[in-house]
């Protein structure tokens, strides 16, 4: 009988041992295509150089192409219902949430994707931006600069006018709408060229790599690649009873690699996908890039110009537009 109970009691032991060893699983969300660069190589990276600090304590399961909720407008909610634990979500398909967000979509603002998303997180570590109650901020991609992609030929600001373009918030179709273009909005990025292909827009902005992701290069074939036209927001929140819940050595783990170390990775992977997708359209004969000239361009700026002064206002006592100036410049002096 003592043989038997001791045995039992070894049992029982292994048995508690084994379920407090047992990683805690958390899901890893994108709506989008398995073969983007995001889902194919910078969440991986990720995955990889978390779950190595984190000593065994975490796995963390990647879901992309929509498996776990295709739609990539409802990807936010999905995280604040505890479906799954972290997505990628476009901060603009959730309008009025993140307001400040909002601000980068402004134009001639930003060179590059690493230079507006580590401005995004300086606005966020200082509390300049609202909207992620019960939401802990793994990382922020600020793509682009958004470019225009058309069907019909686009060689000067003139010919914009009268174009229906597809617009992704708010600051877009203010943007689209001062020179004088028709913004139509309500279609998700993924089925931007299927709205072009039926003539229910002759085109969007766009950053240079989703050209490709999005298949928009099949029907847009002209594109202006000197007037960037801001950037849009695409976050990877994680539920925040989830991130309080971990066990110290993966929240350590989850601290170290998020913030900075995701949002560069982040960016320079998108960069990177620019670059390669500019290369790809300058060697296709079917493609058109444009530059308007200087003088457009320098006009172009003077329509637009007025778009920033709401954000001067937007909050009591903070001008968002010289915070977010002052926190660019700071990223430029240390890269």
């Amino acid at each position: 009988m003592k043989l038997l109970m001791t045995a039992l009691a070894a049992v029982g032991m292994a048995s508690g041992s084994a379920v407090a060893q047992s990683p805690v699983v958390i899901k890893f969300a994108s709506a989008f295509a398995p073969t983007s660069i995001n889902n194919q190589e910078t969440i991986p990276a990720f995955i990889k150089a978390v779950e190595e600090a984190a000593g065994g304590t975490i796995r963390i399961e990647h879901y992309p192409g929509g498996t776990l909720g295709p739609n990539p407008i409802a990807q936010l909610k999905l995280v604040e219902d505890g479906v799954v634990d972290i997505a990628e979500v476009v901060a603009a398909y959730t309008p009025g949430r993140f307001p400040e967000l909002e601000i980068f979509e402004l134009p001639f603002v930003f060179d590059s994707t690493v230079e507006a998303s580590l401005t995004a997180l300086e606005m966020y570590e200082a509390e300049l931006l609202s909207g992620f109650d019960n939401l802990e901020l793994v990382g922020i991609a600020e793509v682009g600069p958004y470019y225009l992609h058309t069907s019909d030929p686009v060689r000067s600001p003139a010919d914009i006018s009268g174009l229906k373009l597809r617009v992704g918030g708010p600051v877009q179709g203010a943007m689209a709408e001062a020179l004088g273009a028709v913004a139509v909005g309500g279609i998700p990025a993924p089925q931007i060229a299927e709205n072009i292909s039926r003539g229910v827009v002759d085109g969007s902005p766009m950053d240079l790599g989703n050209v490709y992701n999005f298949r928009i290069a099949d029907t847009a074939k002209y594109h202006v690649i000197n007037v960037p036209l801001g950037n849009v927001a695409v976050m990877f929140p994680m539920n925040q009873a989830k991130y309080d819940s971990l066990p110290p050595e993966a929240k350590a783990a989850f601290d170290e690699f998020s913030g900075e170390w995701f949002t560069r990775v982040l960016a320079e992977n998108l960069d990177k996908q620019n670059e390669q997708s500019l290369a790809s359209l300058q060697e296709d004969p079917e493609h058109e890039l444009v530059e308007f000239s200087e003088a457009d361009v320098a006009a172009m700026e003077e329509t637009l110009a007025p778009l920033v002064e709401p954000f001067r206002t937007a909050r009591e006592g903070v001008d968002l537009y010289e915070e977010m100036i002052a926190a660019r410049d700071a990223v430029r002096a240390t890269r």
